[in-house]
């Protein structure tokens, strides 16, 4: 776990120097200037095109408490509360008559038949499931039990939770979905302004892992053993076990003559695995910190972008001063900016081999946002106001078509392989074939030859509990010069390869096609697509491939046929007839509005910043209590202001002037947090006892604090309770040449599960008190992790108690001897 705090996350209250904002006001400057230029001369090059709206909105997708987590397949995943928000986050393009909705949302995956029946709900908006691209994040902390297809709302029983399975579908819980989807897309759709959008791209490496490393190296004949394989053996390195692409398109608004940022469309190939089957609370991995500080990146850039430097700035800049100057909102606190971020081919890729919980799906998270950021700054050169937009849709059947290799299944089987889980955290049966000491498995077990379509599949004897697809939808759309390719379900980083090359050869040099795209788990949830060398092996990807070893060649197939359709101005396919729904009948009815009143049953104690203070209420069960779209539990800070009142008053005679002073007090509480961001986690018992915790941050104001419930009836707020600095920071020597001491101040190792956002390993800056017996030395420095002095040979030294403050003024309770 050392790789998990060396990132503080930037989503959080800075004190950023005013020099380094300065630096980046004048990067912002010369990027919303390059872009102008772009601008004028790309619109000239297209005056004849439709140019181009969009709009961005967003809708909670966070149901009651009580569902199962969906991916983990365990009955140990019942979910009792709630860490992040989960949203449908919805980005619409439109150029003329031509409008698409390109949808992330926090969901294990996309049922084929929510979508149709938010299409149904947008029909009179000109949308429908043909114009829609709504990709899965892939977390593991949504929920279960509204998909159509009814294998996909099952859990299997564990030591702790020996039950059956569990199949069916909630059909209020489905309803609720479809309704949310279609707001979200409704929102971004009434939001539309004219607007330009261009595309930036980069790479991310030192994140994510192939967790299924032998079957990769199958597609190279590489023929290892379980637990054999390293990146080492891959012939291109560990950058071709995963796949590193960041891809961003990015979309600005044009207001006023200045262009305003709204935010992006972004794909990364990432599972959502870094939370656990035991943090038992919805939220949305790592992509929900990407989300966020990506979106307040974008805010503040748009304010110095469109601002320029202000007096406060100008001033400091003279003066070389290290101070923060207020940044202008010139980006309106009503306009929505929108990280529309779903996944990519991360079929056997994930950040979670080697880091559990919230702190550290936080770092994971901050690594993204930092990759997308750079890949939105990339894309100013490249801006247009009227992109090429087009798409082609179907839907196809597996149905026994012959493809290249050979024929695909008519039916659906999973492998016993796929009934054990993966590597990040095992699920289904091993969860009762497991003990501590022993990874019960079936991966890599296969029949010694192939028969039929299923190849050297080892079936599930007692096949699939429910139901599963047997088509699906698919898409490619053209933004600009890149292709997007849609696939229904988790397609390896290889097959993933194979995919964007085979259709990027398909159009040709002459289209105008720089790139494809990959957009994973969109539209339809139909499992794994694994190359047919990596099915082969039977790891727990080829085991859920489900359609056999050819599966994805078909998914390729109808991805390159769309795409000559496309750049060729073709109508697509016909698709297949088919229902997504399943037949599955809605619930229209809402959830319960929770209780009109509540009572306190615990109040905060004091705390210290990196704790977690709490309170307790008694209210309705399941998360009732809990508003859509708004602040459930908040944190307020008591502000006190001192205000000096002078005057003046003339005395008659001598005409002698007098002046007063009065002094006046204000307080005044102010909300400084809340649980639409990563500080909070709540939970709720069967009888309605909530139980709130807020994590402390670093840098936190010392002084009086309360939380503030705000739910559907009612109002709660807690008794004050004080938060001061924290005296867990540690010290610990550090080399340096002869002649001198140095130490660092190291910060305390997140906790996992309970600690919910991560820190740095070390303070950069901040104060030392060397004692040298006869009097102390302070060593201060603005950044750096190492304290160092120079010191005479045998001289004592020591740093007492309180003698270490990070730039923050957090401490540390005990003292060390350096000789």
């Amino acid at each position: 776990m050392a790789r998990l705090m060396t990132r503080r996350d930037p989503a959080k209250r800075h004190h950023v120097a005013a020099m380094h904002g300065l630096r980046a006001l004048a990067v912002g400057l010369a990027t919303f200037v390059a872009g102008a230029a772009t601008l004028a001369s790309s619109a000239t090059a297209a005056a004849s095109a439709d140019p181009l709206y969009a709009g961005v909105g967003r809708a909670d997708i966070t149901p009651p408490t009580g569902y199962y987590m969906m991916g983990w397949v365990s009955a140990d995943g019942l979910v009792i509360g709630q860490n992040t928000r989960l949203y449908a986050r919805a980005l619409v393009l439109r150029e003329g008559t031509r409008k698409l909705a390109l949808v992330a949302e926090d969901l294990n995956g996309i049922p084929g038949g929510v979508l149709s029946e938010a299409a149904k709900l947008l029909a009179k908006r000109g949308f429908n499931e043909q114009n829609i691209l709504d990709s899965a994040t892939h977390t593991h902390a949504a929920p279960t039990s509204f998909y159509p297809f009814t294998t996909y709302d099952s859990v299997a029983p564990t030591i702790n939770h020996p039950t059956g399975l569990h199949s069916g579908v909630d059909a209020q819980l489905y309803a609720f979905e479809a309704r949310q989807l279609a707001s979200a897309i409704a929102r971004a759709d009434d939001d539309q302004a004219p607007a330009v959008a261009g595309w930036g791209q980069t790479t991310l490496l030192g994140i994510t892992q192939n967790r299924s490393i032998e079957a990769e190296l199958a597609d190279y004949g590489v023929l290892l053993t379980r637990g054999q394989g390293s990146p080492a053996n891959d012939p291109f390195g560990y950058a071709d076990t995963i796949d590193p692409n960041v891809d961003v398109l990015r979309v600005d608004k044009l207001i006023g003559g200045r262009r305003v940022p709204i935010g992006m469309w972004s794909q990364f190939a990432d599972h959502g695995t870094v939370n656990k089957v035991n943090f038992t609370y919805y939220n949305g991995d790592h992509h929900a910190t990407a989300d966020r500080v990506v979106e307040a990146s974008l805010r503040q850039a748009a304010a110095r972008a469109l601002a320029g430097p202000t007096r406060c700035q100008r001033i400091r800049l003279r003066a070389r001063v290290l101070r923060r100057c207020s940044t202008p909102r010139l980006v309106p606190l009503t306009q929505d900016i929108e990280n529309v971020y779903g996944n990519s081919d991360e079929g056997d890729i994930s950040a979670g081999l080697t880091r559990s919980g919230p702190a550290a799906a936080n770092y994971v998270g901050d690594a993204e946002a930092s990759a997308f950021l750079a890949a939105w700054r990339q894309a100013a050169g490249s801006m247009s106001n009227s992109p090429t937009l087009d798409w082609r849709w179907t839907r196809t059947c597996f149905c026994a078509q012959q493809v290249a290799g050979g024929r695909v299944d008519s039916s659906p089987q999973f492998g016993l392989p796929a009934i054990t889980g993966s590597e990040e955290g095992r699920g289904g049966l091993s969860g009762l074939l497991s003990n501590s000491t022993t990874d019960f498995n079936f991966e890599g077990d296969h029949l010694p030859v192939d028969v039929g379509v299923q190849g050297d599949k080892l079936p599930n004897p007692e096949g699939a509990v429910g139901s599963l697809p047997h088509a699906g939808a698919q898409m490619v759309l053209r933004v600009g010069d890149r292709l997007i390719v849609s696939i229904p379900g988790e397609m390896t980083e290889q097959m993933g390869r194979r995919v964007r090359a085979a259709v990027l050869s398909a159009v040709g040099p002459g289209a105008g096609i720089s790139a494809v795209v990959i957009s994973g788990l969109a539209n339809e949830y139909i499992s794994y697509f694994t190359t047919p060398q990596e099915y082969e092996q039977q790891h727990y990807e080829g085991g859920s491939t489900l359609f056999g070893e050819f599966s994805s060649n078909l998914l390729e197939q109808t991805l390159v046929d769309l795409a000559r359709r496309l750049v060729s101005a073709g109508p697509a396919p016909a698709p297949y007839p088919y229902d997504p729904t399943n037949g599955q009948a809605i619930d229209p009815s809402p959830f319960p509005q929770g209780s009109s009143t509540a009572t306190a049953t615990a109040q905060p104690a004091a705390v210290e910043r990196l704790q977690r203070a709490s309170f307790s209420w008694q209210g309705a069960p399941k998360g009732y209590d809990r508003p859509l779209d708004r602040a459930f539990v908040s944190v307020a800070h008591l502000i006190t202001t001192r205000r000096v009142i002078v005057g003046r008053s003339s005395a008659r005679r001598g005409r002698r002037v007098h002046t007063t002073r009065r002094v006046t007090t204000m307080s005044a509480w102010q909300p400084v947090d809340d649980d639409l961001g990563l500080d909070f986690v709540w939970s709720v018992t069967d009888s309605g006892v909530y139980s709130a915790l807020w994590q402390v941050p670093i840098d936190a104001a010392p002084g009086s604090y309360r939380f503030q419930i705000t739910a559907n009836h009612y109002t709660l707020t807690s008794q004050p309770f004080a938060v001061s600095v924290s005296h867990t920071l540690a010290l610990a020597a550090v080399p340096v040449p002869g002649g001198r001491i140095a130490v660092s101040i190291d910060y305390p190792t997140p906790v996992i599960n309970q600690d919910l956002v991560t820190r740095p390993l070390q303070a950069s800056g901040g104060q030392v008190t060397f004692d040298l017996g006869a009097q102390p030395v302070v060593v201060r420095q603005a950044s750096g992790t190492t304290f160092s002095l120079p010191v005479p040979s045998g001289t004592a030294v020591s740093v007492p108690a309180g003698g270490a403050q990070d730039i923050y003024g957090n401490t540390n309770a005990t003292p060390l001897s350096l000789r």
